[in-house]
């Protein structure tokens, strides 16, 4: 299956359209396009690899000067097979166990599509629960809701002058696209809301977002796109960029994929070009090149890390599939890696304590983090 398969179906399996056999296939799916095939691995040669592998992580965790890596794939990563050999090699001898998670916990499964719409009257429409067709009518403007999940809304008559806004509000463990009434198309990231009038007026557009979206502006010179998140104004005229703006983060991040964006934060402005990022923190803000993929990989379905601390990793786990966590380290090692966000939590986690560097536990709905 091709990585441009693999998003189309996993579209279908946030929407809940897929059939029993893709089921079958996005779970049969490898992240196998980070590395080449790996060669076998004899218990002599497995011995020595984690013999170096150790040295590596006490020379981190003692000099702290360069980052860990782990490269993954939940089939073919290196570090997996090493573990993997390992265990056969010293399955009698017990000298190297394999890291495990809690025994006989309730599966934790993946987000999916799934949302809230506030109206401006104060109304609520659970979207993912919501028939297809015409689900709102206010101040002239059509609200509906597409066979594919998807929100848009027709501008028609105007009934009263006044700005009537909605909010779109996604919760831990989903995710959700709209169409807002100039024909921006705006993905939402899990633990995000938008707020939005029913129809832009004026000279300008103008959205609030908390938490994270990817958005795609539809082209108006007359009438700038502007973005508020956290501290950041974004103005754009149209173009596709993505905006990271969690609270619980310690920075706001502007990935630019196409066109060109003026942000402005703290009384300072910076353009970006595709292929740059704006990082606004309380050191100010400014301009460094992008991780185009890493950034996009939440709205594409996979979880992507380049150099990013476990605090970091946590979060997103938490976001999509809906769990508390608890942090029992002071881990201040970064990774490096990709892994498919359709799998359930416990083969996520697996993954990551295969580093060696880090332990799970899971009760209920939390994670517990640990050394």
């Amino acid at each position: 299956m091709t990585k441009t398969e693999y998003r189309s179906l996993y579209e279908k399996y946030l929407n809940g359209n897929c059939t029993a056999e893709e089921l079958e296939a996005l779970q049969n799916y490898t992240d196998d396009f980070t590395l080449a095939e790996p060669e076998e691995i004899s218990p002599e040669k497995a011995e020595q690899l984690y013999s170096k592998l150790r040295l590596a992580i006490q020379d981190q965790e003692q000099i702290k000067t360069r980052p860990l890596y782990w490269k993954l794939s939940i089939a073919a990563s290196l570090i997996l097979i090493l573990f993997v050999g390992l265990m056969y090699a010293f399955h009698d001898t017990k000298q190297a166990p394999a890291p495990s998670l809690s025994k006989a916990v309730k599966t934790i499964v993946p987000g999916s599509n799934k949302a809230v719409l506030t109206l401006g009257d104060g109304r609520t429409i659970i979207l993912n629960n919501a028939g297809t067709g015409e689900i709102a009518t206010e101040n002239g403007t059509q609200v509906r809701k597409d066979a594919d999940g998807l929100l848009s809304y027709q501008v028609g008559e105007t009934v009263s002058e006044a700005l009537v806004y909605n909010t779109v509000s996604i919760p831990r463990g989903g995710q959700y696209s709209l169409i807002l009434p100039d024909g921006s198309k705006v993905w939402l990231n899990a633990e995000t809301k938008l707020r939005f009038p029913n129809r832009f007026v004026g000279d300008k557009r103008e959205v609030e977002l908390d938490g994270e979206g990817y958005f795609e502006i539809a082209k108006n010179k007359q009438k700038p796109f502007f973005v508020k998140a956290n501290g950041v104004s974004v103005k754009v005229l149209g173009t596709h960029f993505n905006v990271m703006a969690y609270k619980d983060e310690p920075l706001v991040r502007t990935t630019l994929v196409e066109g060109s964006v003026m942000l402005t934060a703290a009384g300072q402005s910076v353009y970006l070009i595709p292929g740059q990022q704006g990082l606004f923190s309380k050191n100010g803000l400014r301009v460094s090149n992008a991780d185009i993929e890493g950034d996009l990989a939440w709205k594409n379905g996979y979880f992507v890390f380049n150099e990013e601390s476990l605090a970091t990793i946590m979060h997103k786990i938490s976001r999509w599939y809906n769990v508390d966590i608890e942090m029992l380290t002071n881990n201040k090692l970064t990774y490096t890696g990709s892994v498919s966000k359709f799998k359930n939590i416990d083969e996520v986690l697996k993954v990551l304590s295969l580093t060696g560097t880090v332990k799970f536990k899971i009760e209920e709905r939390r994670v517990i983090v640990s050394n």
